[in-house]
């Protein structure tokens, strides 16, 4: 059995570059290896996408599609920060290396 990485839930707008066109869409869950989205309904198995994350072009391709809803493979992976902003996390400093404690002690 086959098992993947945790997925982080988001509701990350974004416009897909898909065969049929432009499509927007949200991204509704994500890791560095993959991601659930929500919103085209024309993509198929097998087809290749592209949209944008922090300025950089993020290429998948297309796992499964049922409905509205598609799952999706990163094509190379992409990058803790690309994540971080697919899911909306803020207290992620700079520098820090990742699983760093987000706050600093206070003196009392």
């Amino acid at each position: 059995m086959q098992y993947r990485s945790h997925r982080y839930q988001t509701q990350f707008p974004t416009q897909l570059a898909t065969p049929t066109g432009r499509q927007q869409c949200h991204v509704i869950d994500v890791n560095s290896t993959g991601a659930r989205i929500q919103g085209p309904r024309t993509l198929r198995r097998g087809d290749k996408i592209k949209f944008r994350v922090l300025n950089d072009e993020v290429a998948a391709v297309v796992c499964w599609s049922s409905g509205d809803k598609a799952g999706i493979i990163f094509r190379p992976q992409i990058t803790s920060n690309q994540v971080d902003t697919l899911r909306y996390r803020q207290d992620r400093g700079r520098n820090r290396p990742r699983g760093a404690v987000g706050f600093a002690f206070a003196e009392m």
